[in-house]
């Protein structure tokens, strides 16, 4: 039986994915998504390992219609793991950045 209580769309965008570890180093990853809601995302990590529970800070840009796009960055955890990426809940903050972030993009 489906749980989720929002909608959940098919929507592949760039993410650039930072992990917030409690004693390392940041580390950041240059993802897509596979599906976004207002609550979360699946992130397609390309065989690459995140364990539940961790902490991360996503920037996904949106693209519109004319072109011009804005980021939209939240924060998150990882909350379930599949072969092909992990599914990351929100945490209900979030900001729109016209400008990109400073990313390696």
């Amino acid at each position: 039986m489906e749980r989720r209580v929002v909608t959940r769309y098919n929507l592949q965008v760039p993410a650039h994915v930072e992990t917030v570890p409690g004693g390392g180093g940041v580390q950041t990853f240059e993802w897509k998504t596979r599906d976004v809601s207002s609550s979360g995302a699946f992130l397609l990590t390309e065989g690459q390992e995140l364990n539940a529970g961790t902490d991360l800070k996503v920037n996904l840009f949106l693209n519109s219609f004319s072109g011009a796009g804005s980021w939209v960055t939240m924060s998150g955890k990882v909350v379930r793991i599949e072969d092909e990426g992990v599914g990351v809940c929100f945490d209900g903050h979030y900001q729109f950045i016209t400008e990109a972030p400073d990313l390696d993009m």
